[in-house]
């Protein structure tokens, strides 16, 4: 399926812009997976676009996890029944988030010596963006991805700061939901890109990394091969010193 055509069928449905899911796309087209995994549905654009690229390809299917109480409008399995793309994707949703599914996927493909095969060939995460999620998400998502499979985090720079409306409140009986309440550093600093920085790439089977525009994670599955990281930005490069200086000061001033 061209990239046009699935961008017009879901045009104006949140989150993925096009831009990104262009980009999404044309990795999916070049490296040819068979197995594809994204955990965080939400309407189901990014599962949309990921569809279409395999569809184009000739062959593959994606599964797409989120939580149980996930309900959105127009619901993904809406969205891509409108963009013909159904039969490439499996939708799940029966936890309370996707690291049940994914402690179920590496029991299911382990053996008794408790050795997991894998079985994924890209991974995109944009979830939680929650550390404490997405941070065991990681490791999980390693076990069950192929050697030379790619993981892709979205959202590097997301904070509950500028997203009030997902932070864990208190419910009527006083209690925090769903994971505690959070610290004045917690909520004002991102929570994905120290998944990035200090669990992905420091993991020894992933070797290769590029960070794209300073809001998307790519890491490779390389074990033994030479660590390589690249940055790589579709913005002048004053702009791409001013974010990284704005995140440094805010880093800074939590810190101290």
């Amino acid at each position: 399926m061209k990239f046009e055509a699935v961008a017009q069928a879901i045009r104006g449905i949140p989150y993925m812009s096009e831009d990104w899911g262009r980009r999404v796309y044309d990795h999916v087209r070049r490296t040819g997976p068979d197995q594809v995994l994204e955990l965080g549905t939400a309407h189901g654009v990014s599962a949309a676009y990921l569809a279409a690229a395999l569809e184009a390809n000739g062959h593959g299917h994606l599964t797409t996890a989120d939580h149980a109480g996930s309900a959105f409008d127009p619901s993904p399995e809406t969205v891509l029944e409108r963009a013909g793309l159904s039969h490439r994707v499996t939708v799940v949703r029966d936890h309370s988030s996707y690291n049940w599914f994914l402690k179920e996927e590496v029991e299911r493909h382990s053996d008794e010596q408790g050795n997991c095969a894998p079985v994924y060939d890209f991974c995109y995460l944009d979830g939680a963006h929650n550390f404490d999620i997405d941070g065991l998400a990681v490791i999980l998502v390693e076990k069950l991805l192929k050697p030379g499979g790619w993981l892709l985090m979205d959202d590097l720079d997301w904070t509950y700061e500028h997203n009030p409306w997902v932070a864990p409140q208190l419910g009527q009986d006083g209690n925090a939901r769903p994971f505690g309440p959070l610290s004045e550093r917690q909520r004002t600093s991102p929570q994905v890109r120290p998944v990035f920085e200090l669990v992905v790439r420091q993991h020894p089977a992933f070797t290769q990394f590029r960070v794209e525009d300073e809001w998307f994670g790519w890491a490779q599955k390389l074990p033994g091969a030479p660590r390589r990281y690249s940055v790589r930005s579709s913005r002048p490069l004053s702009a791409v010193l001013a974010g990284r200086l704005r995140r440094w000061v805010r880093q800074r001033r939590y810190t101290r």
